[in-house]
């Protein structure tokens, strides 16, 4: 590879370019991934499963697709609420057999503002799984359950809701890569904070109403590139912040139970519930698509760090490519690199 072979020159002249390659080949801080990979056979069973489904659950306009998929956010409708697994009594008990790490709870009224990766912690004031499921109303409480799939009762009803996804989006990212599932349980007057998440996203409204405000990623005066390469390469780091001035430039979707919003990759946003509890389900995914462009924004933070002014991901395919492929194969050389002295010194 290219990418490669300048690496190992730059490392044959100096300290230059071994800063070059040292910086290019750290790998992302941050938080344990969540979620499970997808790999290309697994892909083709869910979607096969979904082509067979009689009446699918989720209802994907064609035209919107290729008019807006991952550029703009859209609508969708579903039929969610007609499942017994996504009722309340049934999500208790959900909560109550997954893995304590797997549910959070907090409060549900909180500033918009607020940091999003400490707001769990941060906003709980002492809060119990079990007092915010036996008082959940009284105690305005919200609730996070995180990949309900490892459940054996909800796997296949979200896998088979996944298979949708992946046959709706087919035509313009026919590669998913990765997935992630979220159920978000709100008291009424709820916040989720202002946030950007790393993939793309179907929020979709099962309970209650909610105000979901979404921004465009493409807006430099929302997120600059900087701020984008550096989202995507230290997960475990500060997103920026939400300011007063973004107020206005937010398209606002008022969900009710059997629609969803569409998040195009990296959309800042903020949800907001109404005066009811609100239960919701976000089925979260990446695609070799988004890979490439997630890999390249790494790329372009590293080349920051060394002064430089990188092109910006996604104004040209073929340098995307190049920039993931660069950073894929240096890291596969640390890789190997590591691996050799292990071996070494067994």
């Amino acid at each position: 590879m290219a990418c490669v072979g300048n690496a190992r020159r730059f490392n044959q002249h100096g300290r230059a370019s071994t800063q070059l390659a040292r910086s290019t080949l750290s790998e992302p801080k941050g938080r344990v991934m969540l979620g499970e990979r997808l790999p290309p056979a697994r892909v083709s069973v869910l979607a096969a499963g979904a082509r067979q489904q009689p009446r699918p659950w989720i209802q994907f306009d064609p035209e919107q697709i290729e008019r807006s998929y991952n550029r703009s956010p859209f609508l969708v409708k579903h039929r969610l609420a007609e499942r017994p697994q996504f009722m309340l009594p049934s999500l208790f008990a959900l909560c109550r057999r997954m893995p304590t790490p797997a549910v959070k709870v907090r409060i549900g009224k909180i500033p918009g503002d607020a940091d999003f990766d400490s707001s769990l912690h941060r906003y709980n004031h002492g809060l119990t799984l079990e007092d915010a499921v036996e008082h959940f109303e009284e105690r305005e409480a919200y609730i996070v359950v995180y990949n309900p799939e490892r459940d054996a009762e909800y796997r296949p009803v979200i896998e088979g809701l996944l298979g949708e996804i992946i046959v709706g989006i087919e035509r313009l990212d026919p590669r998913p890569t990765w997935y992630s599932t979220y159920f978000f349980i709100s008291a009424r007057h709820a916040v989720t904070p202002y946030h950007m998440d790393r993939e793309m996203n179907f929020l979709l409204q099962i309970r209650g109403h909610k105000t979901v405000r979404l921004w465009d990623p493409a807006d430099a005066t929302i997120m600059t590139q900087a701020q984008k390469d550096r989202l995507l390469s230290a997960e475990g780091e500060a997103r920026p912040a939400y300011l007063p001035s973004f107020a206005t430039k937010a398209k606002v979707f008022e969900l009710e139970p059997g629609l969803g919003v569409h998040h195009p990759f990296i959309a800042p946003h903020l949800v907001t519930t109404g005066p009811e509890l609100s239960i919701s389900l976000a089925i979260t995914f990446r695609t070799a698509r988004s890979d490439v462009w997630a890999d390249a924004h790494r790329f372009n933070h590293r080349m920051r760090r060394l002064g430089l002014h990188p092109r910006a991901v996604e104004s040209n395919p073929a340098v995307d490519a190049t920039k993931a492929a660069c950073l894929r194969g240096l890291r596969g050389m640390r890789n190997a690199v590591r691996g050799g002295t292990e071996r070494e010194g067994a």
